[in-house]
């Protein structure tokens, strides 16, 4: 835990650093910085994730696939698989709003025989959903596969479900914390400096994701049954991290 403790120290000071200049930094500054530390560029991606986190620009970077490569590389059966699922989604109807509020109320009303039309007309919010954690370890059409999972089991849930509100709030929920959890098993067995960087990343997006949910921060039990990881491990990464991931007190609010 020393090495992972100093590591973070370094990447605390590195975010000094952006923040001192004016919150960009170049990958050219940030390689500079990180010249001692011989990390892979795999690594290197991961640090350029954390400053993005962190509300550090790089230009050249998108925080929103993880990586500044333009499309990850899988193998022939894998994007096979994906060009044909791919071809799949686009023959799909399309729905409008109204046409999924409809289906809402339906599902609400316990109508069962109009789970089939929910679950496709979500099917591409939940490749969408997955294309967040692609580059994780976790190949993008297991992702998939697990988000399409998760989507039957909570529509299931909410068929005939007059509490909840917001169906399509709870639908993004499950399916993101689904992810989440697949990916930060997948992320627990890697090296320790990577690992550790990459989970306090996965972290750092939960609490902005749960942020822009609740409309405040998220106390450490609402994102400990987000993410699936326990409260201590979660302390753990707000000390190793300085502070940086922010947490909730009080009181939680009816959403």
């Amino acid at each position: 835990m020393k090495d992972q403790k100093e590591f973070l120290r370094q990447m605390g000071e590195l975010i000094d650093f952006g923040r001192a200049k004016e919150n960009v930094l170049t990958k050219e500054e940030i390689d500079d910085f990180c010249s001692d530390m011989t990390l892979s560029r795999e690594q290197m991606e991961l640090v350029y994730a954390y400053l993005s986190e962190h509300r550090i620009e790089i230009p050249g970077f998108s925080s929103k696939t993880g990586s500044s490569e333009p499309e990850e590389k899988m193998s022939p059966a894998d994007s096979k698989y994906l060009r044909v699922y791919r071809r799949e989604l686009r023959e799909l109807p399309e729905y409008t709003k109204e046409d999924i509020e409809e289906l809402y109320q339906r599902l609400r009303a316990g109508e069962e025989e109009v789970l089939p039309k929910v679950i496709e007309a979500h099917l591409k919010r939940v490749t969408t959903l997955a294309g967040r954690y692609r580059g994780r370890g976790v190949p993008l059409e297991d992702l998939i596969q697990e988000g399409n999972l998760e989507l039957v089991t909570c529509l299931n849930g909410l068929l005939g479900n007059k509490e909840v509100a917001d169906y399509k709030k709870a639908i993004d929920h499950a399916v993101r914390s689904h992810l989440i959890e697949i990916v930060d098993n997948e992320l627990a067995s890697g090296d320790s400096e990577s690992s550790l960087l990459a989970r306090i990343n996965l972290l750092l997006e939960a609490t902005h994701t749960l942020a822009e949910e609740y409309g405040r921060i998220a106390t450490i039990e609402e994102l400990a049954e987000f993410t699936h990881m326990d409260a201590g491990e979660i302390r753990m990464y707000v000390e190793l991290s300085r502070d940086n991931i922010e947490l909730g007190s009080g009181e939680k609010t009816n959403e």
